[in-house]
């Protein structure tokens, strides 16, 4: 019921986003003096501006992208999905090699998660605008800054840089909070005994977040000095894109690209992308991991059998997702368990990245105990039901 009350929604959005277009090409906005087609829409609707905005540059791409539009229509894809093709659209250096990739980009936003598609979105932009990119980058490196401030009783810090750093932080910064998470739960072990998980944890994510920052900064008070640690940043790339690299380094005539966009990939584990010049430095002095994937995504040819995944078949099943691979949940990689697919008792159950799959404990336990299903093919991962519905269906052509 609820999924189409949902889809009811999006096809009247739509319907909404297309008299936004007749309106505009009439210029009826201007009858009663409206200045602009979008304070028309505020008008009309008595919406806030950027809400108003957000309607008219939706409106745009749906005028251009006519598929997109027809699967909005019908309700294949939602708000959110519009939107990244919006944001696409509103590139002025990209916007005109948007139609060519429609296809490509719509089937992406059919059959993958909202997540999934905005990386998609955040790949071919950086392939379509590379100099967009590395000027983001290095606008972001140069701007870099730190900034404290008191609020009363409370404090605020905020920090901007660049997306490789920010992993950087990202890591140290994880590592200390996965360290705070076990202490709460050993904590929760020894007041509560075997019934502790019926209790609460003495903090809240959020609460050990800040506290892992803290514990960064103590750890530090002791020295000014630099560090000499050398955190481990994972860049996902190709063949490919490290000759390409190396090639611009080395002022190098550049070589034809591959014939699919997604056999390109350049970026960080968080899915920010990585300039030419920054991967060709990393290959040339930093630690550069090899990945190899096959045409569902899954990293092979790591590690040795095995009844557990550990070590680099444990990291070669991380590498294939950033958070737990069942629908809707959002749980980061720090807190999820490598478990078998296909059962290790069974014929196909390997210990091999092919059959693991990155889940939180959660449902790591409720697919065992609600015979759940879990497969991944080259549309990602699929969760079926004892009776063989799917949770969450994707759309597939």
């Amino acid at each position: 019921m609820y999924l189409a009350l949902e889809r009811a929604k999006r096809r009247l959005e739509a319907m909404q986003a297309a008299v936004i277009t007749e309106v505009k090409a009439s210029g009826s906005f201007r009858d009663d003096s409206h200045r602009s087609v979008a304070r028309w829409t505020q008008a009309v609707v008595n919406c806030h501006h950027r809400s108003a905005d957000r309607r008219v540059q939706h409106a745009a791409v749906l005028a251009v992208l006519p598929a997109v539009a027809a699967a909005y229509l019908v309700g294949e894809i939602g708000v959110d999905q519009v939107q990244l093709f919006s944001e696409l659209h509103a590139n002025p250096r990209a916007k005109d090699l948007l139609a060519p990739s429609e296809e490509t980009l719509l089937r992406v936003a059919r059959e993958r998660s909202a997540f999934d598609f905005r990386l998609a979105c955040q790949r071919w932009l950086a392939f379509a605008d590379p100099d967009g990119a590395h000027r983001d980058q290095e606008m972001s490196r140069a701007n870099r800054k730190v900034s404290t401030t008191q609020l009363g009783s409370g404090f605020m810090l905020r920090a901007e840089g660049d997306a490789l750093t920010g992993d950087v932080i990202r890591e140290i910064l994880q590592a200390h909070a996965d360290a705070e998470f076990h202490a709460d739960v050993a904590q929760r072990l020894a007041e509560h005994g075997e019934g502790a998980v019926k209790f609460p944890l003495a903090r809240t994510a959020a609460q050990r977040a800040y506290d892992a920052l803290v514990a960064c900064l103590l750890k530090a008070a002791g020295t000014t000095q630099s560090s000499e640690r050398e955190p481990l940043v994972i860049i996902h790339t190709t063949w490919w894109d490290v000759e390409q690299a190396i090639r611009a380094f080395f002022d190098v005539d550049p070589v034809d690209p591959p014939p699919s966009v997604r056999s390109r990939l350049c970026e960080t584990d968080s899915g920010a992308p990585v300039g030419l010049a920054d991967l060709a430095v990393a290959v040339m002095i930093g630690q550069v991991r090899r990945r190899i994937i096959d045409e569902t995504g899954v990293t092979i040819n790591l590690g040795r059998k095995s009844r557990l995944f550990t070590g680099a078949a444990r990291e070669a099943v991380l590498l294939a997702g950033r958070r737990c691979c069942w629908p809707g949940c959002d749980e980061p990689i720090g807190r999820v368990q490598v478990d078998h697919l296909s059962p290790w008792t069974s014929l196909s159950g390997k210990t091999e990245p092919s059959n693991g799959g990155p889940m939180c404990g959660h449902h790591n336990r409720a697919k065992h105990t609600g015979r759940f299903t879990v497969i991944r093919d080259e549309t990602g991962w699929h969760h079926y039901r004892p009776d063989g519905t799917e949770i969450t269906p994707r759309i597939h052509h």
